[in-house]
């Protein structure tokens, strides 16, 4: 089962696993997405060692969204000219991606 996660600080009001796992079984997937609190000062560890544990994709919000644009190993055009992203993951490679 693919593993997921939205980051953030404050982040218990999010939305987001229950709307993925809904969309998922709508198509007949199943996956593990978790809501994660990341500390303010420990984001990158913190979605490193979600990826290193199997995850393969990350949502990002606030106030992470920059940070996660430097983790990236590949960047989109439109990431490079926003210098922030919402989303990162990971490559059968290992490298991050946005």
């Amino acid at each position: 089962m693919d593993k997921y996660a939205v980051f953030g600080n404050p982040i218990k009001h999010s939305k987001s696993p229950a709307i993925h796992k809904q969309f998922a079984e709508s198509l007949g997937e199943q996956i593990d997405y978790r809501a994660i609190l990341a500390p303010i000062d420990n984001f990158e560890k913190t979605v490193s060692s979600f990826f290193e544990q199997g995850g393969v994709g990350a949502n990002v919000t606030m106030p992470f969204k920059e940070q996660a644009y430097a983790m990236a190993d590949e960047l989109t055009p439109l990431a490079k000219i926003v210098g922030a992203v919402n989303t990162l993951k990971k490559r059968d490679d290992g490298t991050i991606t946005r």
